[in-house]
């Protein structure tokens, strides 16, 4: 993305902290490293070590005090990480940051005290689970965290080349309309920001449904309420159409202008669950950035379980925004 288009994505990327877990944090680095460099922006990194929560009785069978042994637990993290910047040449150790705690609670804290645009993190495996699911923590983040969180799978290319931007032009019933349009420019803007070169590919989708589809069917006499059902939902299918478009025009036509990725309108009819997950399957998608929210009056937006089980269902990297003015439910002390 070169010219004006990065001029549209009105939100530049300063500050991105990687989290660094222990869970191939090489690869996850690597590509933290590149999208910051390609922004101009700060990395920092940040380690959590979490007590086991029978640590007393643990150290004491060691002959340490509790205390003792979280320092030793934060001294044998650090010389991970001295290990890790040695192998990969791509921490500063002047910007790794090691904080005792809940992870979750850490880095939310972390981001909102230093003004963190973006959280790049490993993707954690599910307990007991073959392939990788968003567990506990990458929960708690996309529902509390203050900024964007990218939730990435090892194996995914970087930069990626397929991103599926799920975006929600349904605005006729939502509480706060003008919220609602900024998170779907958000969600293109995030995409943009992700997609290098004219071979990447940002494929913006809506899902929609046509709920009274069978009412008018049934209130409909004889014959033509097959013909009145069919001509509804093509009334509802081009409502949709035209949001979309005007949605995505103008990032579309700055692309062609400037040589960036293309971008693509998507339409899937059912529900929210199922259709995102069956596009990013057909289409190979490589990432998928979508809205989420944990405590917002928005309607028709992703809510808690929701987002969680989308997460849970594609197999690809996620990166998850919120709207502005979003607040943490967590309570952060000053």
């Amino acid at each position: 993305m070169t010219g004006r288009l990065d001029e549209m994505a009105k939100r530049p990327v300063h500050k991105v902290l990687a989290i660094a877990d222990g869970s191939d944090d090489a690869a996850m680095l690597a590509a933290a490293a590149k999208f910051a460099s390609r922004h101009d922006a700060n990395l920092s990194v940040l380690a959590c070590v979490e007590p086991p929560p029978d640590i007393d009785r643990f150290a004491r069978s060691t002959g340490m005090t509790a205390a003792q042994m979280i320092d030793k637990l934060v001294d044998l993290r650090r010389l991970a990480i001295v290990d890790l910047a040695r192998q990969t040449g791509v921490i500063d150790l002047e910007n790794v940051h090691i904080t005792v705690g809940k992870p979750f609670f850490e880095i939310s804290r972390y981001v909102a005290a230093n003004d963190i645009d973006i959280v790049i993190k490993t993707a954690e495996r599910l307990s007991g689970s073959g392939r990788f699911l968003f567990a506990s923590t990458d929960q708690h983040l996309v529902r509390k965290c203050p900024c964007a969180v990218w939730l990435r799978l090892p194996e995914s290319p970087h930069p990626p080349k397929i991103i599926l931007a799920a975006v929600d032009v349904d605005d006729w019933d939502a509480r706060e309309p003008l919220t609602l349009a900024a998170l779907n420019r958000q969600i293109v803007e995030t995409s943009l920001h992700l997609a290098v070169g004219h071979d990447a590919v940002i494929h913006v989708l809506h899902v929609w449904d046509a709920p009274g589809e069978g009412l008018v069917g049934m209130f409909s006499s004889g014959q033509d309420s097959q013909i009145a059902a069919q001509s509804y939902v093509n009334d509802v299918q081009g409502a949709h159409t035209k949001s979309l478009e005007r949605l995505i025009s103008p990032y579309r036509a700055e692309a062609l202008k400037t040589g960036g990725p293309r971008i693509l309108s998507r339409l899937g009819k059912g529900t929210v669950r199922s259709v995102i997950a069956e596009h990013a399957d057909s289409l190979g998608a490589d990432i998928l950035v979508m809205g989420t929210v944990a405590r917002t009056g928005i309607s028709g937006i992703l809510i808690g379980n929701t987002a969680e089980d989308i997460l849970n269902t594609v197999d690809c990297s996620v990166m998850t925004v919120k709207p502005d003015g979003f607040v943490s439910p967590l309570n952060f002390k000053a």
